[in-house]
């Protein structure tokens, strides 16, 4: 028999022995007494048993003890079984491969902490990198919203941009939204602004845009009405505050520099027909989406050559600079319809003829959806598009 050098078998070896000694010891204490002499021989019978119940006791708990030591070795030796936990995601293209990124960046993060948002075809690659904070920050790297004014019912999301949360330094998210009412929610009034990305504080620029807007809309359709808004009135009381910005911290116009979109929506006709004024500068735009319609469909905004050889991203105009730019016209909305005002994160997706793009969206807004949802869209995954992604959709009566 293997000798135990457990703790368990030494224990039970010391418990061997003080039985033996106790045995020996009442045994020459009886036998002292010539009448006590049979009692003596009755307890050394005892205490022989004792010992040899303990022996065998020892005896079992130390081969148990070492067969569970055996057992254990074996088991940390073997080779451990891999698992694979299912992912629910939605993903309309082949998964992308892993990859490590090239220099001194961190690795990618394993898939599928990316799979919370749709991804089309391979993604892009900064969409794995870990998000970094900027030195400075305006505002959030996420915003988003859901309301309902009237008739009208709202959702809005805005999401930092792969290319800007990834970068040394990491840039602050330079898209903004607004979205408000009338004092008797008869309107429903939106304002999506998109910083330049060659402008330092472009991101407040397109906070002061977005935030001003709303609240010089509300202004005119208390002061002249739904029919009477003036996109260049508007503009330039707009380029002012932006201008004013600048003025604060010490730095030229230009460094503000952002483009804006903006709606009003007015309330239903009877037969549920809503009508919606929509303004721009820049390349910011408006898409509408009928409520059988399969693709969501270009509506206002600078629109980009995409027969080129090479996409420019250069906008003609801008704020606070070239207000007079600033352009308008109105959009029939049917029941059931849907309008979208999103950057050119978006919108560039949307409009490219080669994706997939525009068709999910299609599908996934078709009605409202939780504004968890409508974030995790916004923030999707595909090639190419890193720039910040923010959109407001307003639907024509609540169909979810």
């Amino acid at each position: 028999m293997s000798r135990d050098d457990s703790p368990q078998g030494g224990l039970m070896d010391g418990r061997v022995r003080a039985v033996l000694l106790m045995a020996v010891v009442i045994g020459a204490f009886l036998e002292i007494g010539t009448e006590h002499r049979r009692y003596g021989l009755v307890v050394d019978g005892f205490a022989l048993a004792a010992v040899a119940v303990v022996g065998a006791a020892a005896a079992l708990g130390s081969e148990s003890a070492a067969t569970l030591a055996r057992e254990r070795d074996r088991l940390d030796q073997a080779p451990r079984p891999s698992t694979t936990v299912p992912v629910c995601r939605y993903v309309t293209g082949p998964a992308a491969p892993r990859s490590q990124p090239p220099g001194p960046r961190p690795f990618l993060r394993e898939r599928p902490t990316d799979l919370s948002v749709p991804r089309f075809g391979d993604g892009a690659r900064a969409q794995g990198y870990p998000w970094l904070l900027p030195e400075r920050t305006v505002q959030n790297g996420i915003a988003a919203d859901e309301a309902t004014v009237g008739a009208f019912t709202l959702r809005a999301a805005s999401v930092i941009g792969p290319g800007h949360r990834c970068g040394r330094p990491a840039e602050p998210r330079q898209d903004s939204y607004r979205i408000g009412r009338s004092r008797d929610s008869r309107y429903a009034i939106v304002a999506v602004a998109d910083g330049l990305s060659s402008a330092a504080w472009s991101d407040a620029g397109a906070t002061t845009a977005s935030s001003q807007a709303v609240t010089l809309l509300r202004e005119q359709i208390e002061a002249v009405g739904f029919g009477g808004l003036d996109v260049k009135e508007l503009y330039g009381r707009i380029a002012e505050s932006v201008a004013a910005q600048a003025s604060g911290r010490g730095v030229d116009t230009s460094h503000l520099a952002t483009v804006l979109i903006t709606a009003v929506l007015a309330e239903p006709d009877a037969n549920g027909v809503a009508q919606a004024w929509v303004g721009w500068l820049g390349d910011s735009s408006a898409w509408t989406l009928d409520p059988r319609g399969p693709l969501w469909r270009f509506s206002a905004g600078e629109a980009k050559d995409r027969a080129a050889a090479v996409v420019s991203n250069e906008v003609a105009g801008r704020l606070p600079d070239t207000p007079q730019l600033a352009r308008d016209h109105y959009v029939t909305l049917a029941p059931g319809a849907a309008l979208a005002l999103v950057t050119d994160g978006i919108g560039d997706a949307w409009a490219d003829p080669a994706g997939n793009v525009n068709e999910y969206f299609a599908n996934a807004w078709r009605s409202p959806v939780p504004a968890t949802r409508f974030t995790a869209d916004v923030g999707f995954d595909a090639p190419q598009c890193l720039d910040d992604r923010t959109a407001v959709v307003v639907w024509n009566g609540d169909r979810a």
